[in-house]
């Protein structure tokens, strides 16, 4: 008797997600993940094919480059992240879609946001350097160090660099 070939299980669920829209919140493609995730976190939208009413208001304000945030979507303790690519065009959009489950995985998506830079940045900060000190090792101005510090500050929903320090620990504990 031959041997049956059992399908792979699937180690985890799926966590992202895409959609290509328009600027006016048509949805010229989403996958089935997608779809269903749109719904169940913002409800259906008046229209078939657009994206529900809150996502085509955030999608507007995303137009403006002061405005660039994610939208987020909450059911329980879930959240879903939506975010705007740099390379959606005038015509397309490109949303990525991140399904988030707790307080842990929110901070590594968090982390994940942050450029190389500010990454190095935030490792001289957990150490306890100074901003001076720190633009010496990395060869730039203090100044630019302060203003790395703040788009840290600003992406890992942080005031000050002790809590900035604070959660880096926290997060490498919980790895």
């Amino acid at each position: 008797m031959p041997k049956s070939h059992s399908p792979r299980k699937r180690t985890s669920k799926k966590r992202r997600a895409i959609v290509l829209a328009t600027a006016q919140g048509k949805i010229q493609f989403a996958d089935a993940t997608a779809r269903r995730w749109l719904q169940q976190f913002f409800g259906r939208s008046d229209s078939a094919g657009l994206l529900p009413r809150k996502l085509c208001h955030w999608l507007k304000r995303q137009a403006r480059p002061a405005d660039r945030s994610s939208a987020v979507g909450r059911h329980q303790n879930v959240r879903l992240f939506l975010k705007k690519e740099k390379i959606s065009t005038d015509q397309i959009t490109l949303l990525l879609l991140e399904l988030i489950d707790g307080k842990a995985e929110e901070r590594v998506r968090r982390h994940r946001g942050l450029t190389r830079r500010e990454d190095e940045v935030l490792s001289w900060l957990k150490h306890g350097k100074t901003n001076p000190e720190i633009a010496e090792i990395l060869g730039m101005a203090a100044a630019t160090v302060s203003k790395h510090l703040e788009r840290i500050y600003q992406k890992l929903g942080v005031e000050n660099r002790t809590a900035a320090a604070n959660l880096v620990q926290q997060d490498r504990q919980c790895a």
